[in-house]
């Protein structure tokens, strides 16, 4: 299982490279994700997250609107601070997006 320790600002800019539409808050607390694709999808989608979420025991906020998912990962366990746990978990929901027609 990934390290729980907070990652520097330094590693956060580095992973977030590696991740196109992924954006960290400025004060490094969580890194998000809006994806855009029909509304039902996007109910399939949160529910295949969460599946992901279950294996990895590690969940994020997922909010459905109309036509929208916005993914919020952070790490409590960390003090609310971005973990490499976190990019895992981006990297994992980043892979899955283009089978559910997420952009």
């Amino acid at each position: 299982m990934p390290n729980a320790d907070p990652l520097s600002h330094k590693e956060i800019e580095d992973r977030l490279a590696e991740l196109p539409g992924w954006e960290a808050a400025p004060d490094d607390t969580r890194i998000t994700r809006m994806y855009h694709l029909a509304h039902l999808a996007a109910a399939v989608f949160a529910i295949h997250i969460a599946r992901i979420q279950d294996e990895l025991n590690h969940h994020s906020d997922l909010t459905l609107g109309y036509n929208t998912l916005m993914v919020s990962i952070t790490t409590h366990a960390a003090g609310g601070r971005l973990t490499a746990k976190d990019f895992d978990l981006a990297r994992r929901i980043a892979d899955i997006a283009p089978a559910h027609g997420a952009e």
